[in-house]
C-alpha cells in the first residue's frame, strides 16, 4: 500500500502502519518476505531463486528499471510503477531477489512510499574504481574525455574515455524531458548517475556505464584541447605560409638589393667613362701631338714620350676594362648567364688566330643573381688574365649545371705561372676565391711554368632555401608515387 502525498501523519506514525499493514498481509499471504536492515544484509545471505526480501532505501533513479539506495549499498528494481515518486524519496521495497555478479536485482517489486526525502549526493570515484564493480548499483560521480555520441529514439548515448578506460553514459528522455545539448569532441565532461554492470547498459564484459537521470547531470568542465590534429594541421599550414611568406620576401629583399648594387656600379661606371677615360684619351692625344713635333735628333725625349704614350695607352684600356666589369651590359639587359659568358669570350677574342671553345653540358637551371653576377666576373676576369699574360693559342671555357651545384672552368695552354709566388695577386685570382668564398663555393686554381693554367669555380645550389624546400617536395612526392604504384600492381609483395 503507498502513502497518499497529501497526507498529514507523522513520517514515524506512517511508518509504523505500513509496517503493520506489511505485516498483515504478509501474515495473510502464502510466503511471508524476509525483512532486512540494509542491502548489504540481502549481500551477505544466500537467497534462494524466489526469495522474497523487503528492505527501506532511497529511491536514486526512477526509470524502467529503477534504482535505489541505502548507506550500505545500491539495488536494481524491476518491474517498479513509479507513478507519484520522487529521486529522494524513502521507500520500502518488496521483492525476489536475484543477486548477480553484475550487482543486486528485485524482481516483480512493490513499493511502499514512507516520506518524500531529498536526493542524496552522489560518490566522487575515478573511472578505473567503477570499472571494478564494487560502486554496482551506486549514485556516483566521475570525470572523462568525451569521445562520441549516438542517439536512438529517445535513448542517448555518450562514449567516454579516461586513461585506458572507455565506458557510457546513458541519457532516457521521457515526453518533455530536456535533451543534452551540443558537445565538442574532446571535451572534458562530469557525470553524475547511477552506476550500472549490466550488459545491456556497458559496453563490454567488465566495463561500466553511468545511468543519467536527467541532462543537468552532465557538467562540461573545459572544451577540447587546442593541440588537436585539426588545429595542429591549421597550425602547421599556417607556419609554412609564413615560412614561404619569409622565403619571397628574402628574395625580394636580395634582388633590390643586386639592383641597387648594379646601379650603383652603373653609376659608377659611367663617371669613369666620363672623367678618368676622357681624360687618358686626351692625355694620350696630347703626347702624340707632342711626338710628332720633337726634332729627329732629340732621341731621349722622343722615346720618352714614346714610352709615355704606351702606359698612357695601357692605362686607358685597363680603364675601359674596369668600366666593362662594372657594367655588364649582358647581365643588365637580362640575358642568361652562358649567353654573357659567350658574347665576352667572342669580343675578347675577335680578330685573334686563338682557338677559342666554349662547352655548356647538363640541364640549365635558374641561378640566383650573386650567383649570375660571380660566375660571369670570374669568367671575364680569367679570360682577360690569359689573353694578357699567358698568350695561349688555345683557350677552352666550360659551364657545367649539375643537380646540385654550377661549375665554370676556363683553361688555357700558355705560358702559366707558379702559383705560390706572390706575382699571383697581380693577376686577380685573389678577387675570384673572395667571390666564391662569400658564396660557400669552392675555387681552385692549377698552373705550372710553361704549361698553362686552369681556373676551376664551384657554387652549391642547395644554399637555396626555396631550392631546397622544392627538392624536398619533389623527392617526397616521387617517393610516395612510387610506392603507390608498387602496391597497385604488386598489392600481395607489398604486404608481406
Amino acid at each position: 500500500m503507498r502513502s497518499l502525498p497529501g497526507s498529514d501523519m507523522k513520517p514515524a506514525i506512517r511508518y509504523g502502519a505500513v509496517i503493520l499493514m506489511g505485516l498483515a498481509t504478509a501474515a495473510a499471504s502464502a510466503q511471508a518476505p524476509a525483512t532486512y536492515a540494509s542491502i548489504a544484509a540481502i549481500h551477505s545471505q544466500p537467497q534462494l531463486p524466489a526469495s522474497l526480501v523487503m528492505v527501506q532505501a532511497t529511491l536514486t533513479l526512477n526509470g524502467n528499471p529503477s534504482y535505489i539506495q541505502d548507506s550500505t549499498g545500491g539495488a536494481e528494481v524491476d518491474g517498479l510503477s513509479t507513478q507519484g515518486l520522487r529521486i529522494g524519496d524513502q521507500l520500502l521495497v518488496t521483492g525476489h531477489a536475484d543477486d548477480t555478479e553484475d550487482g543486486l536485482v528485485l524482481r516483480d517489486s512493490k513499493v511502499d512510499l514512507l516520506w518524500h526525502g531529498s536526493p542524496i549526493p552522489p560518490l566522487s570515484v575515478t573511472p578505473d574504481e567503477a570499472a571494478l564493480g564494487k560502486f554496482a548499483g551506486l549514485l556516483i560521480e566521475v570525470t572523462g574525455r568525451f569521445v562520441d555520441r549516438e542517439s536512438s529514439g529517445r535513448e542517448t548515448w555518450l562514449k567516454l574515455k579516461s586513461g585506458q578506460q572507455v565506458f557510457l553514459a546513458k541519457l532516457n528522455s521521457g515526453p518533455g524531458g530536456s535533451s543534452l545539448p551540443e558537445i565538442q569532441s574532446g571535451s572534458i565532461l562530469r557525470l553524475r548517475g547511477v552506476c550500472s554492470l549490466q550488459p545491456r547498459d556497458t559496453l563490454y564484459r567488465g566495463g561500466f556505464a553511468i545511468l543519467l537521470r536527467s541532462a543537468q547531470d552532465v557538467t562540461v568542465i573545459s572544451g577540447p584541447p587546442w593541440w588537436s590534429p585539426k588545429h595542429l594541421l591549421e597550425i602547421g599550414f599556417l607556419l609554412a605560409l609564413l615560412v614561404i611568406a619569409g622565403h619571397l620576401i628574402l628574395i625580394q629583399m636580395l634582388k633590390s638589393k643586386y639592383k641597387a648594387i648594379m646601379a650603383e656600379r652603373a653609376r659608377l661606371g659611367g663617371e669613369l667613362h666620363d672623367t678618368l677615360a676622357q681624360s687618358f684619351a686626351g692625355l694620350s692625344f696630347q703626347i702624340q701631338a707632342a711626338r710628332k713635333v720633337v726634332p729627329n735628333t732629340n732621341t731621349l725625349l722622343a722615346r720618352h714620350l714614346d714610352m709615355a704614350l704606351d702606359m698612357v695607352r695601357h692605362s686607358h684600356s685597363e680603364a675601359h676594362r674596369s668600366i666593362m666589369m662594372l657594367r655588364p651590359q649582358q647581365l643588365v639587359e637580362g640575358a642568361d648567364l652562358p649567353s654573357a659568358i659567350r658574347d665576352a669570350l667572342e669580343r675578347s677574342t675577335a680578330g685573334s688566330k686563338l682557338q677559342v671553345h666554349f662547352v655548356t653540358s647538363g640541364p640549365a637551371s635558374s641561378l640566383s643573381l650573386s650567383t649570375t653576377d660571380a660566375l660571369y666576373r670570374i669568367a671575364q676576369e680569367a679570360i682577360a688574365n690569359a689573353l694578357r699574360h699567358g698568350n695561349p693559342s688555345a683557350l677552352d671555357v666550360e659551364l657545367e649545371y649539375r643537380p646540385s651545384s654550377v661549375c665554370l672552368t676556363v683553361t688555357d695552354d700558355g705560358s702559366g705561372f707558379d702559383p705560390k709566388t706572390t706575382q699571383v695577386k697581380g693577376y686577380g685570382l685573389a678577387g675570384m676565391s673572395e667571390k666564391i668564398r662569400a658564396l660557400r663555393g669552392e675555387f681552385s686554381v692549377v698552373s705550372e711554368t710553361g704549361r698553362g693554367t686552369r681556373i676551376h669555380a664551384l657554387v652549391y645550389l642547395h644554399g637555396n632555401p626555396g631550392r631546397r624546400l622544392i627538392t624536398a617536395l619533389r623527392t617526397g612526392i616521387s617517393v610516395y608515387w612510387e610506392r603507390l604504384q608498387d602496391l597497385v600492381h604488386h598489392p600481395r609483395s607489398s604486404a608481406q
